[in-house]
C-alpha cells in the first residue's frame, strides 16, 4: 500500500476518533419539576461594536495568567459535596461574597442543575428542550474549555445558568451588542441544531475566552484578578466607581449576587435579591 494511501487512512482514523470523544455522560434521573424559572436575566453590554485589532487577544490559546484565579479543573469533586438551594443577598465588594472554598464541587453543581437544563427551553418558550446527549456535550466542553483557559469550571457553569438557564436555544439579545448563546457572549456564536457539537463548544469558548468583539471571563479575570469583579464586568462592561458589585451600572444589579448563589447551590428557591433586577 502506498504511503499516500496510508496517510489518508491515518487522517480518517484520527478524525473519527476525535468525533467520538464527545459522547454524552451518564445523567442521574430526577423527578418532574413543574416550577417555572423566574430569575433569568440577560446581561447588557454597552460597548460600541468594533472588532479587536489582534487575533491573539481572544479565543483558543488565551488563558488566565493570575494563579489566584485558578481553582480546581483537575477533577470534578473540587468543592463542597452538597450545596443549599437557598438565596442569600450579597452586595458591596468581593470580600462580602462567598469564598471559593465555599463553592460546590463541579460535579454536585452540574447534577443539581440538570433538571433546569432539561426543561428551561420549554419553560421559557424558546423551543425544544435540551436532550441528555446535548447536556453531556455541555459538560464535556465546559471541562475542556476550563482546562484550556484556566478558568474555574464552576464559574463557567454558573455563568451559563445565569445567562441562559442552560438552554441551548436561549434567544439572542441586543443592547448595542449582539449577545447570543449559552453565555450570551459578545457577538459570538449561537446554537445551530445542524451543528450541535461544534456550536455548543464555540458558545462556551466565546463566553469564556472572548470573541473578536469583546471580552470573555479570561480577559476580565486577568484584568481584575477576582472572579466576582469579573462577573460584574461580564454583565455590565465595567465596575461602578463605588466598588459595589450589586451596582449594575445600567445592567442587572443582582447579577453577581445571583451567580454567587449558583456557586453555592441555588437552583429553584425564590430569588431573595434586594437590589432589583
Amino acid at each position: 500500500m502506498s504511503s499516500s494511501i496510508l496517510s489518508i487512512l491515518r487522517f480518517l482514523i484520527i478524525s473519527l476518533m476525535l468525533l467520538c470523544t464527545c459522547d454524552a455522560l451518564p445523567l442521574h434521573k430526577y423527578s418532574h419539576l413543574a416550577k417555572r424559572l423566574s430569575h433569568l436575566h440577560f446581561h447588557k453590554k454597552s460597548e460600541e461594536i468594533k472588532p479587536r485589532q489582534t487575533l491573539a487577544a481572544f479565543g483558543l490559546g488565551i488563558k488566565v495568567a493570575k494563579a489566584l484565579s485558578y481553582w480546581g479543573n483537575t477533577n470534578t469533586n473540587d468543592g463542597i459535596a452538597y450545596g443549599t438551594d437557598s438565596y442569600t443577598y450579597y452586595s458591596g465588594g468581593p470580600e462580602n461574597f462567598p469564598s471559593t472554598k465555599n463553592w460546590m464541587s463541579f460535579e454536585a453543581m452540574f447534577q443539581a442543575n440538570i433538571p433546569l437544563m432539561r426543561q428551561s427551553c420549554g419553560w421559557n418558550g424558546w423551543g425544544p428542550d435540551n436532550t441528555d446527549r446535548q447536556i453531556g456535550y455541555m459538560k464535556t466542553y465546559i471541562q475542556q474549555v476550563a482546562r484550556a483557559s484556566r478558568v474555574d469550571q464552576r464559574a463557567i457553569l454558573a455563568v451559563i445558568m445565569q445567562e441562559s438557564a442552560g438552554c441551548l436555544r436561549a434567544p439572542t439579545t441586543s443592547n448595542g451588542v449582539t449577545n447570543p448563546g449559552l453565555m450570551q457572549s459578545h457577538n459570538g456564536v449561537a446554537f445551530d441544531p445542524a451543528r450541535p457539537v461544534t456550536t455548543i463548544k464555540q458558545m462556551i469558548v466565546d463566553g469564556t475566552m472572548g470573541t473578536a468583539y469583546g471580552d470573555g471571563l479570561v480577559q476580565l479575570i486577568n484584568q481584575y484578578g477576582n472572579y466576582y469583579k469579573a462577573f460584574r464586568a461580564y454583565n455590565s462592561g465595567s465596575i461602578a466607581p463605588d466598588g459595589n458589585l450589586s451596582n449594575g451600572n445600567g445592567a442587572t444589579p443582582c447579577y453577581v449576587s445571583d451567580v454567587a448563589n449558583r456557586l453555592t447551590g441555588w437552583t429553584l428557591a425564590p430569588n431573595g435579591c434586594r437590589g432589583g433586577h
